[in-house]
């Protein structure tokens, strides 16, 4: 029987979207539950760069090149690497550089995207119930 719905490209996208935001939005609340431990240093990761690793991972996986056998879905995302963004110049005196107007401007881009890839999800689920329903018509 063919599956609906792991076998959607864009589900699996909106999946990868997901867990990327999800994973930053953790690092965010950890940098933000840190902002006064002095010598703390801000986490974050590269979410375009990661999100393009799991694009190309897919299409690998949904859009073979000519030739080649389709990719084996991979599970899960890629643990994208921590880095330390911000300048050295932006730390306070106690050596602690976590802002909390730049955490809550990434948190609301990351919410952003968790909501862009849900609605996407939820789209494509919509469709799948109806080709289901007009199937048992």
């Amino acid at each position: 029987m063919f599956d609906l719905v792991s076998q959607n490209p864009m589900i699996a996208l909106a999946d990868k979207g997901m867990s990327l935001a999800t994973q930053r939005i953790a690092l965010i609340a950890s940098n933000l539950a840190n902002i006064d431990t002095p010598g703390y240093r801000t986490k974050d990761f590269d979410f375009a760069a990661a999100f393009q690793t799991e694009m190309e991972k897919l299409d690998r996986q949904f859009s073979p090149t000519p030739g080649s056998p389709a990719s084996p879905a991979e599970p899960g995302i890629t643990p994208p690497a921590i880095i330390h963004p911000v300048d050295i110049t932006s730390e306070r005196n106690d050596g602690n550089d976590v802002h909390l107007d730049r955490e809550n401007m990434l948190l609301t881009q990351t919410q952003s995207v968790f909501t862009l890839s849900s609605n996407l999800a939820q789209g494509e689920l919509r469709l799948v119930l109806g080709a289901i329903r007009d199937a048992a018509k």
